[in-house]
């Protein structure tokens, strides 16, 4: 078959999509096998759409990933339920699973140490750091991060939270900190960016503090995520290792290429791939007229 042939092809299929009655079933591709992903095309699927998922590993989860090769839960991405309340839509699932929550904020933690300042520090010698002297590194740190408000009042454009820092630590020298303190003192700094999972120089003064803080306190998945991407990934069409190369549009359908040059095609698409990926174009896309539209193969 020439091209002429295929595009004549195309064409007569594009017309017979047009055609197709308004109650045939809605179709989407979903871009993303994380959680956001998984979500979007369990939603969709309970709402009777048609719906395809397009993952590029050769597993679903995304951050979420559970290890049992050890015989045991270990914990390779999430591993928190922030928020344990009904405005966390994450909750009534797993109350409704049944899964195991421990509890690691409050006082009825099973934590000892579920609080900054009361972790056991040692220095680099095994000494142990004194304890007065955590606490006391703790509060200037907090008065470190209030002072910072300030900072960013005064800066139109954004800079990281370590810039900071040192702004603030310049115009109140009496916040440094020498020796020990100061290695205290990094080690709530390193904490901060553990919880940001990225250097201080990274993180944006203005939007650091800017989450909302559900109620319910902090619950550990003593299980992991994957029952939860389990049961939400039960009954859906999915494609692993199918990593998306192109996204073409137009005409109300949208034409997803993976590699190997396979083609899927469906009314429209939702991407939930890492913004990374989108900042780096590993994902192409273009809008083409309908007369050249080629829907390939689905």
């Amino acid at each position: 078959m020439d091209s002429k042939q295929s595009l004549q092809v195309a064409f007569v299929s594009f017309i017979e999509r047009r055609r197709r009655p308004l109650s045939s079933i809605p179709s989407v591709i979903v871009i993303g096998g994380g959680i956001s992903g998984i979500v979007a095309a369990y939603t969709l699927h309970n709402a009777s759409f048609q719906v395809v998922l397009l993952e590029s590993r050769d597993r679903l989860g995304g951050r979420i990933h559970t290890d049992y090769s050890l015989g045991c839960p270990v914990y390779m991405g999430a591993s928190w339920l922030h928020g344990a309340c009904n405005e966390n839509p994450l909750a009534p699932l797993i109350c409704r699973l049944g899964l195991t929550l421990y509890h690691t904020s409050g006082d009825d933690s099973v934590l000892y140490d579920h609080d900054l300042e009361s972790c056991t520090l040692f220095d680099m010698d095994g000494h142990q750091v004194p304890q007065k002297m955590v606490i006391e590194v703790g509060e200037t740190f907090k008065k470190i991060l209030k002072e910072t408000e300030n900072v960013r009042i005064e800066h139109c454009d954004d800079i990281s939270v370590l810039q900071a820092i040192s702004i603030v630590l310049d115009r109140h020298p009496e916040s440094r900190q020498e020796g020990l303190s100061n290695e205290v003192l990094q080690w709530y700094i390193c904490r901060m960016e553990s919880w940001f999972v990225v250097d201080a120089d990274k993180i944006s003064l203005k939007s650091w503090d800017q989450e909302h803080i559900l109620s319910g306190g902090q619950r550990l998945m003593i299980q992991g995520y994957d029952p939860i991407i389990k049961t939400l990934s039960k009954d859906l069409d999915i494609h692993l290792n199918h990593r998306v190369t192109n996204i073409s549009y137009g005409c109300k359908k949208v034409v997803v290429t993976v590699e190997g040059e396979r083609n899927f095609v469906a009314d429209a698409a939702i991407i939930t791939v890492p913004i990374g990926i989108l900042k780096a174009n590993l994902i192409e896309s273009n809008m083409i007229p309908a007369s050249t539209f080629d829907y390939g193969k689905k």
